[in-house]
């Protein structure tokens, strides 16, 4: 009888393991949407070990781990179950994506492979590997593809007279006779075109039409970050309005692309909405290349012009906080963007860890001067105070996001920048799909 007794406990203990199954969905979806990981099958408050993996451009692997217990049902789901210990702790549905670190080696700081597909335009989808181990035995895996741009994404080049940009849309956007919401993109101090190009396949696999455009560090543009003309974006807009697929025009950037962003929309009304990725609404000073460190404090020229004139930049001051600026209220008032003056709402995203572009302190500036509005609009602060100068829009590790060098520190922590990742990305469709809205005042 005790034989017998024995012998049940023993398959009730060790069926489950067979039984268990690992379920992800989708298996196959965008990258800036979560990920639903759940093992069920199992004993009621039973251990399963998870561990996801990728590579990144350079062809490290990076993983993550985690241990969780099953609930009464048998079930684990990481958007209810708590990691117990492994590369993260507690509750987070997508812990595992922003918890991985690389088997060897420094890590990037975002290290989403950004690979081009043949058209050097969009990208190829991303895959990582979700595994489920109960008693170190693997019970499930699953290939998880993750896509920058959804299949339907078109891009080309845009054939426009002194205007280095793509355009990028969703498939028929452009021959439907409707109107589309437009938003012109921008990318930050590193120059080129290829962060606008990401934000604008991204923006476009959200139902946008997007334009992708590069103001200086291309062939035909400014080598350096001196007195860069922001007028091509105006010339964007004037064949924008010559489109019958062009509804509303915003405009979008990340760090100094945020910085002009504000600057031509508060010099071309025409521009309907606004989104700064921490950005500033007064420029910092230029940027010259060969002037090491290559950044704002590298020379004392202004960054960036309109019409022929100059725009006023702040003065470099060794870690000071231009929110308290004392002595100094008079230069940042002469600095500060007419942001008041824009035709729409803005939006800002803001670091309150932001170590290179200040940008939390910034974005209270921003926020007192759109105060001036003569006509209020319904502007955004999405403020994060443990999330530094690098803000993605897509789940992806964040456990080096601080570590870009000597001289270009970010600051930020991993859990803070998981955060802004995973919050910041929706809020900012929905707030251009509101503010561009045909119904939109």
């Amino acid at each position: 009888m005790r034989r017998l007794l024995f012998t049940t406990l023993l398959l009730f203990f060790t069926a489950p393991v067979t039984a268990a199954r690992l379920i992800a969905l989708p298996v196959d979806g965008p990258a800036d949407q979560p990920v639903r990981m759940v093992v069920d099958g199992l004993l009621p408050t039973q251990p399963v070990q998870l561990r996801l993996s990728m590579r990144d451009s350079r062809g490290v692997e990076w993983v993550s781990q985690a241990r969780f217990h099953a609930d009464l049902t048998g079930t684990v789901d990481t958007a209810h179950a708590g990691a117990e210990n492994g590369s993260y702790a507690g509750v987070d549905a997508m812990g595992l994506f922003w918890s991985m670190q690389p088997e060897e080696g420094r890590g990037q700081p975002t290290p989403f492979p950004l690979i081009n597909s043949a058209d050097g335009l969009r990208y190829e989808p991303v895959r990582f590997l979700l595994q489920a181990r109960v008693d170190g035995h693997l019970v499930g895996e699953q290939q998880l593809i993750r896509r920058i741009n959804a299949a339907n994404v078109r891009a080309e080049p845009l054939e426009l007279d002194g205007v280095v940009g793509n355009l990028y849309y969703p498939a028929g956007a452009l021959t439907d006779r409707r109107t589309h919401p437009v938003v012109i993109t921008l990318g930050g101090a590193e120059g080129g075109i290829s962060t606008a190009n990401y934000y604008a396949a991204w923006l476009a696999s959200n139902g946008f039409i997007a334009v992708a455009m590069a103001y200086y560090r291309m062939p035909g543009l400014p080598k350096d970050l001196i007195r860069v003309p922001i007028d091509p974006i105006s010339r964007t807009v004037d064949w924008l309005q010559t489109q019958p697929f062009a509804g509303r025009i915003g405009v979008m950037g990340g760090s100094w692309g945020g910085t002009v962003a504000m600057a031509i929309a508060a010099h071309d009304n025409r521009l309907q909405a606004v989104v700064s990725w921490v950005g500033s609404p007064a420029p910092f000073r230029g940027i010259r290349r060969d002037v090491p460190p290559a950044d704002f404090r590298a020379v004392d020229l202004p960054p960036l012009s309109f019409n022929g004139q100059e725009l006023a930049f702040l003065p470099y001051l060794e870690n000071f906080n231009w929110n308290q600026p004392g002595t100094h209220a008079g230069a940042l008032e002469r600095a500060t963007l007419p942001i008041e003056r824009i035709n729409g709402p803005v939006l800002l995203v803001a670091g309150g860890d932001d170590q290179l572009g200040a940008s939390g302190e910034m974005a209270a500036v921003a926020l007192r001067r759109l105060q001036r509005r003569s006509v209020p609009q319904p502007d955004v602060l999405l403020y994060y105070s443990d999330a530094g100068h690098l803000i993605s829009q897509m789940f992806q590790p964040t456990t080096y996001r601080h570590d870009t060098g000597p001289y270009i520190p970010v600051g930020g922590t991993p859990a803070g920048h998981a955060r802004a990742d995973r919050e910041s990305g929706p809020a900012v469709i929905a707030f251009l799909r509101q503010a561009l809205s045909t119904h939109a005042k």
